[in-house]
């Protein structure tokens, strides 16, 4: 999308190409209703946005019949879209500049270029080609057959029809390619030409040729600071962000009232995780849009992004104090409250609620419903109703976009922690049946049918598991407690493969594995003292105590089992020498004194007889 709305930069600044100079001769002075439209476009390239919106409405009052206006108002919409998709609605604003389009059309028939804009919103809406060329069809429909008759209006057409091709997610590159070069042979020496050229080849990675048509346009308009933001962002979108530094640089120079350089160097320096300076240029930005509400709002926007959520709820906040008027920062502060450190939930609740309370279904974007399900997972704990709400919401997030494959990931870990193990199994399905599934997935399944005391189910995903990735100490600890599950009594002795298998694995790593050693040594020493193998037993029990020195509670535990071997074994007086053992490490253990005490009394009974 951000290469998209450079590529609108190149063309909505020029509602004429009699505005610009070229190498070959000086264009005709603006007429006082092009001047016009040109500071509602400049505007608009400033994201002044609802100030660019008052100057079009005003224009349309004005010069009802002016097309022009009406396809440039509905240029500027799609452009605000590009700008924040975050919080702006693509059906909301798509629709309201097809509107624009339209009546355009009604109200000037023969000016083909808002048939242009009814393709390209098309191709945004729902990328379809075949209603998007009908309409491009029917603008080249009045060009003259022969092209040494074409003008440059007609040229402009072509240049408009180029960079329509790169709306919507669809490769239209080489229809794009080929209007352009039309333009080009009937006015060779036009800028917008060369921008939009380097504009879809942008798009095409092919910086070659995308850096070619830029430098052309910068040499036949050096004044212009877009050619120079063009570069830059070949090499932002290249991560080579010192190269693209003095180029945005350079183009804040050579007009250091133009917003935009400002904005496109914060964004570099937020990719840099440079967020000081990021925020300085951001605020330079919002100082040259007016600090107005909307200039305000866009520097939120900007600390949004700069992962400063602090700060961004903060100028949220004290734009609502005065305006309520704008739904969708309600949206964004919910964000803010969120991602904030510490979040404040239950604010972000109310924002959230708030937004949907007054929106509209079309405005609202799967991001909308993914915070929201969010913040209400976290607000549940171990309310129910809550809970319930936020999966449903969380569906409601997946249904808008069913490719999301971490939200699957998300939602059916949620389902996992919260305990509603069949429903988590059920979304980590989902990702299964569409190949997407990641080597955390079938450990998450198996625990989840381990959970539901399905040991068999347990046991055939974790045994999947071990095949898959042979070094996954964990689904070594749950295959053998699988089989200790479907065997509690250790009769079987159905685990006793699997845990000597886990020994077997962790091998000499016995520091970085002690916890799975202790489990495995606690279920093989008891099956042996089962089995009355007590030699096994001991051995086992003896690398017990000697896993972890620092760890006391296992020390006693083999102490403990030792000395019930030796009890088992009628070894008295050795049994006494573990319980005194277990003694030292704990004077405060009662049950190794009572121990003690009762030894010693059938010691010295035994003695008497």
């Amino acid at each position: 999308m951000r290469l998209i709305l450079i590529a609108l930069l190149s063309l909505i600044t020029v509602a004429a190409f009699s505005q610009k100079k070229n190498s070959a001769a000086k264009a005709a002075p603006l007429s006082a209703s092009e001047q016009k439209l040109n500071a509602a476009l400049r505007l608009g390239l400033n994201d002044q946005y609802e100030n660019a919106g008052l100057a079009f409405e005003a224009l349309m009052k004005k010069e009802p019949a002016n097309g022009n206006v009406y396809y440039y108002y509905g240029k500027t919409i799609i452009k605000e879209y590009l700008s924040d998709t975050l919080s702006n609605s693509l059906s909301e604003m798509g629709t309201q500049a097809e509107k624009l389009f339209q009546k355009g059309i009604e109200m000037e028939p023969t000016n083909e270029i808002n048939d242009v804009g009814l393709g390209a919103v098309k191709l945004l809406l729902k990328n379809d080609t075949t209603s998007a060329d009908k309409f491009f069809v029917k603008a080249e429909a009045t060009f003259p057959v022969k092209q040494k008759f074409m003008t440059p209006k007609e040229a402009r057409i072509l240049t408009e029809l180029g960079i329509s091709q790169l709306l919507g997610k669809v490769n239209r590159y080489k229809k794009a390619i080929g209007y352009l070069n039309r333009a080009k042979e009937i006015s060779p020496n036009e800028v917008s030409i060369y921008m939009g050229l380097g504009d879809v080849y942008s798009r095409q990675s092919d910086m070659k040729n995308a850096l070619a048509n830029y430098n052309k346009a910068l040499s036949l308009d050096p004044t212009s600071p877009i050619a120079k933001i063009r570069i830059g962002s070949i090499y932002i979108h290249a991560t080579n962000l010192n190269a693209a530094r003095p180029y945005l640089e350079e183009a804040r120079d050579i007009d250091s009232t133009y917003a935009p350089a400002y904005r496109e160097l914060a964004e570099l320096y937020t990719m840099a995780g440079q967020f000081n300076p990021a925020k300085t240029n951001f605020r330079k930005f919002l100082d040259l849009s007016g600090n107005n509400i909307p200039a305000k709002i866009q520097y939120a926007k900007a600390l949004f992004r700069t992962k400063d959520y602090a700060n961004a709820l903060t100028t949220i906040e004290e734009v609502l104090a005065v305006d309520k008027s704008r739904n969708y920062l309600n949206r964004l502060a919910g964000y803010c409250c969120y991602e904030k450190r510490p979040p404040e939930l239950e604010k972000g609740r109310a924002y959230m609620e708030e937004f949907f309370k007054n929106t509209k279904p079309q405005a609202i974007i799967p991001r909308d419903y993914l915070y929201y399900s969010r913040i209400l997972y976290k607000v549940a704990k171990n309310d129910t109703v809550i809970l319930a709400k936020a999966f449903d919401t969380f569906k409601k997030a997946y249904a808008a976009d069913t490719n999301n494959v971490s939200l699957v990931s998300e939602i059916a870990s949620d389902y996992y922690y919260s305990r509603m193990y069949k429903n988590a199994i059920i979304w980590l399905n989902k990702k299964n049946k569409k190949g997407k599934s990641d080597k955390d997935d079938l450990m998450l399944i198996g625990k989840s049918y381990y959970q539901l005391g399905q040991f068999h189910n347990a046991d055939s995903i974790f045994s999947k598991a071990i095949v898959n990735q042979p070094d996954n100490m964990q689904a070594y600890v749950y295959v053998a407690r699988s089989a200790s599950s479907l065997d509690p009594t250790s009769e079987q002795g159905l685990a006793k493969p699997k845990f000597e298998a886990l020994v077997e694995k962790v091998g000499t790593e016995t520091t970085k594995y002690a916890k799975e050693l202790q489990e495995a040594y606690t279920y093989l020493g008891f099956y042996n003292i089962q089995k009355k193998d007590y030699a096994a037993a001991k051995a086992i029990y003896k690398k017990l105590y000697e896993l972890d020195p620092a760890n006391k509670a296992w020390q006693i535990q083999s102490l403990r089992s030792q000395a019930l071997i030796a009890y088992k074994e009628k070894n008295y007086a050795e049994a006494r020498d573990f319980y005194s053992e277990i003694k030292k490490l704990d004077p405060a253990d009662l049950d190794a004194a009572k121990a003690i005490s009762d030894l010693t009394k059938a010691l010295e009974a035994a003695k008497k007889k």
